[in-house]
């Protein structure tokens, strides 16, 4: 019953639409200005909004000499930046405080800009509205700020598989037109636009005779109308701006364009060329792209994804914009299915081409296009929006009306024409973004050892990886040990950077000079490190030196002399780095952050220990200290590169195998959470503040580590976190902030800076709080989240491209008991992370009331 209610409501809004020529009568109107103003109009007395839409006619296909800059999208970011008498940042928070909202985007052909507000506020909407248009005053500070926020997108992007995939189609598909070149341009292009390139560009586009103003809601013309006139009268009329693009040849011959990304699925495209929005085609090849791939019962739905399980995913489209539009068939599909689906849609249009379609489909899919159409104008913003988009388009701001009558007029043999005209082979462009193909996989059938990491456990208790790869003659070799300075105490700090900093600088057989000599003639890389967890020694080197580096690696591991001489050089650079630690703000607010946030946890203490520490710590304590931990038991060796795993696994063991086991006593904290928020203020002679934020946080075995790495980049993440846009809308200035998660073996902690002026600390300090607290209560939006998580997985990826980094990274996971295999687990759980999941942790671990915050201010003069 409820099913036919609703078909029947469906007809009478139809027949509204398609029989009464007078249907929007008295409530819709075009008023052209004597300055060339295109005013547009809906009353819609139900709505209690008011939608006013600025809609320019340039995009980035008409940027002229500019094109490729993304300049319209540039200009677009600085419309809202400021005006004479608006402030930057006033014009959005005169919005909001009125309950409504701004936005803007940029398409090929058009830039718009949206303000909505409660339909009382009308005023405010539209008087900001004719203020941008005619005096936005490019400020140079935000100009930069906004290049770099530009440039913050353009990474986002690349790190998106489906906006890569989508700009792919784009350049295959057409090989002059401007709609070729990205919407947000070429960073190298962007970086040259000057504030004259985009003062030049506003002058000559915005324009009131190349601007719609288009205007829907709770609004009576009569009385606006004056108000419109009266608020755009100084805006001057320049040369009507002719649209003089280089046009599209049509297709002779397909093309095919594959590019390799880092990702999992393949995205398949297939494009033909087709018609601009007028053009009597668009009706016909609008219900054909329906008919093939809309929805559960379309064509390619029911052949490709339920019979022949081709695709995981599979739609159609026909875009048309101002010129010539593609009809596109896209898929997400397993690569290895590539093939037989082109071979498959290409059946598919074949036999709509020489069979037709049915009447049943026909009318379900003109009903689909109908119902899509018509209930879009249920809103301000999509009648407002859609009115402009017709006048621009067609010169009829009522379009949309015989659009409606157009679809009803298709025939079958309309939908047999235009697949016959349009879709055509030898007019197609395939394109595909497919997973990276390894070297390795592309040379065997099945999966060989090569490549793969293989775990050996000697029987005293050490650990071996090890890893074939012959692609470069390269070998890194890593040998990693629990301990670091969570196993110091305040009489010791400093131990283990003095520990490891002198495990390579002799031997009984060789001196630090000799060691030097040696790595040095065979072109090794040397060097040890100590971390919060633990501390080790790398080598990396020639292949065919590995048995050079095996006998160096056993002298250092067994017989390290821990020179005085080179002790007492290894305090003066330790000293030095206090120093230096000490005249940086960062360092020095992050110390007492973290003294503050842990008074008993190693993590409060400093690597290179204090100035008191240096001076007790002997040889002899180092010597002990060191011996403590390095049992093979306590200790992970990885071999990565171009090796034979079973030769240098007998070497290890021939090495090795006879150091003997020993319980090794490692330290354990349990976290003593903080129980209230504890507040500092300290000075520095900087003309900088620091304003720091810490928490307690959790350890590297929780689940949660995952969802707080996402967490902490929503609001950290240095250009496309909330901070960054929240402080740089709010404080008008370009901060150096950021945040992070440091997860450890029994506690980890999370932190949030932000470098602003002394005379903006304390608001800059209130921003972290409020974003704090919106993560709490709000749900992060899909999109937001998305673009989080694909940076997260790119960006983690670096961590393993070299055998140098998969080996240091594998050697840490196995070394704290996560597993050498536990990286690959790091997208599942990265994607698998929800809005939900995002709320319930900043709501557990980003408690304000337990929170340490350092307040970092320049000395008073």
């Amino acid at each position: 019953m409820v099913k036919k209610l609703i078909f029947f409501v469906f007809l009478f809004i139809c027949s509204i639409f398609l029989n009464s020529s007078h249907a929007f009568e008295g409530k819709s109107s075009k008023h052209i200005l004597n300055n060339g103003l295109t005013v547009l109009m809906s009353e819609m007395p139900t709505s209690p909004f008011v939608s006013v839409y600025g809609y320019v006619k340039t995009g980035s296909a008409t940027e002229g000499k500019f094109l490729g800059t993304g300049i319209s999208h540039f200009l677009e970011h600085m419309l809202f930046k400021g005006t004479p008498t608006r402030k930057v940042g006033e014009i959005a928070a005169k919005i909001q405080a009125v309950g409504g909202h701004i936005n803007a985007s940029t398409g090929m052909d058009y830039t718009i800009y949206k303000i909505t507000v409660p339909f009382e506020k009308f005023n405010i909407a539209v008087e900001i509205m004719a203020d941008i248009m005619m005096n936005a005053t490019m400020d140079p500070v935000e100009i930069e700020k906004e290049r770099d926020v530009i440039f913050g997108e353009m990474r986002l992007s690349n790190d998106n598989p489906s906006r890569k995939y989508i700009r792919l189609v784009f350049q295959n598909a057409y090989l002059r037109h401007p709609y070729r070149h990205p919407v947000i341009g070429y960073k190298s292009l962007l970086a040259e636009v000057s504030r004259d390139d985009l003062l030049e560009y506003y002058q000559r586009f915005y324009t009131p005779n190349n601007i719609i103003l288009s205007i829907a809601g709770n609004i009576k013309t009569n009385e606006i109308l004056p108000k419109v006139k009266t608020l755009f009268k100084d805006f001057k009329r320049k040369h009507d701006i002719l649209r003089n693009l280089p046009i599209e040849q049509r297709q002779i011959s397909p093309r095919r364009y594959e590019e390799e990304y880092p990702t999992d699925l393949t995205r398949l495209s297939l494009a033909f060329g087709s018609v601009p929005l007028l053009h009597p085609d668009l009706y016909p090849l609008d219900v054909l792209a329906k008919i093939l791939g809309h929805g559960k019962s379309s064509r390619l739905y029911e052949e490709l994804y339920k019979k022949k399980g081709l695709v995981h995913s599979i739609s159609a489209s026909s875009y048309t914009p101002m010129d010539q539009g593609i009809f596109q068939i896209q898929s997400i599909l397993e690569n290895e299915n590539v093939e037989a689906t082109i071979k498959e849609v290409l059946e598919q249009i074949r036999n709509i081409e020489e069979k037709g379609v049915s009447d049943e489909e026909l009318k379900k899919a003109k009903r689909q296009v109908l119902s899509e159409h018509i209930f879009s104008y249920q809103t301000s913003e999509h009648t407002a929006h859609a009115q402009a988009v017709d006048e621009a388009f067609t010169g009829d701001y009522q379009f949309s009306q015989k659009y409606v009558k157009g679809i009803r007029t298709v025939t079958s043999k309309n939908i047999e024409r235009v697949a016959k005209n349009y879709l055509d082979e030898s007019a197609l462009s395939i394109t595909i973004l497919k997973p990276i193909v390894k070297i390795h996989e592309q040379n065997t059938s099945n999966e060989k050892q090569q490549g793969t990491i293989q775990k050996h456990v000697l029987k005293n208790g050490l650990t071996v990886l090890l890893r074939e790869d012959p692609t470069f003659p390269l070998v890194s070799m890593r040998l990693m040990c629990r301990g670091g300075y969570r196993e110091e105490t305040d009489a010791n700090n400093g131990i283990s950077t003095m520990s490891a900093s002198l495990w390579t600088k002799g031997t009984k057989e060789l001196t630090a000079k000799q060691i030097a000599q040696k790595t040095e003639r065979l072109g090794m890389q040397l060097s040890s490190y100590a971390g919060k967890n633990s501390f080790g020694i790398s080598i990396d080197f020639l292949s065919e030196d590995l048995s050079e580096a095996l006998n160096l690696l056993d002298d250092v591991v067994k017989n390290p002399t821990f020179p005085e001489n080179e002790l007492k050089k290894v305090k003066i650079n330790m000293q030095t780095a206090l120093r230096k630690r000490k005249d940086s703000i960062f360092y020095f607010s992050s110390d007492i952050l973290k003294k503050t946030l842990f008074t008993t946890h190693p993590f409060r203490l400093n690597k290179n220990g204090t100035e008191e520490s240096i001076k007790r710590i002997t040889q002899k304590n180092i010597r002990d200290f060191h011996t403590r931990f390095t049992y093979p038991n306590n200790m992970v060796i990885t071999v990565f590169g171009d090796i034979s795993a079973p030769d240098v696994l007998k070497e290890i063991e021939k090495k090795f195998g006879a150091l003997t086991a020993q319980e090794v006593e490692l330290s354990t904290y349990t976290p003593v959470p903080l129980t209230e928020r504890r507040e500092k203020e300290v000075v520095i002679n900087k003309e900088q503040a620091m304003i720091s934020l810490g928490f307690h946080g959790t350890d590297l075995h929780d689940p949660d580590r995952y969802g707080m790495k996402v967490l902490t980049s929503i609001l950290g993440s240095s250009f496309s976190g909330r901070l960054f846009q929240s402080i740089r809308e709010e404080l008008g200035q370009a901060y150096t902030l950021g945040g992070s998660f440091i997860p450890g073996i029994d506690s980890g902690f999370i932190y949030f800076y932000v470098l602003t002026t002394q005379e903006k600390a304390v608001e800059a300090k209130e921003l972290v709080m409020a974003e704090i607290k919106r993560l709490q209560t709000e749900d992060v939006p899909a999109d937001e989240l998305k673009n989080i998580k694909t940076y997260l997985m790119g960006n983690v990826k670096t961590s393993y491209e070299t055998n140098s980094s998969l080996s240091f990274t594998t050697g840490l996971d196995e070394l704290y008991g996560l597993g050498f295999a536990n990286y690959k687990k790091y997208d599942t759980n990265i994607s698998a992370i929800t809005a939900t999941q995002i709320k319930k942790l900043a709501q557990k671990y980003l408690d304000l009331n337990k929170v340490a915050i350092i307040m970092t201010l320049p000395i008073k003069e």
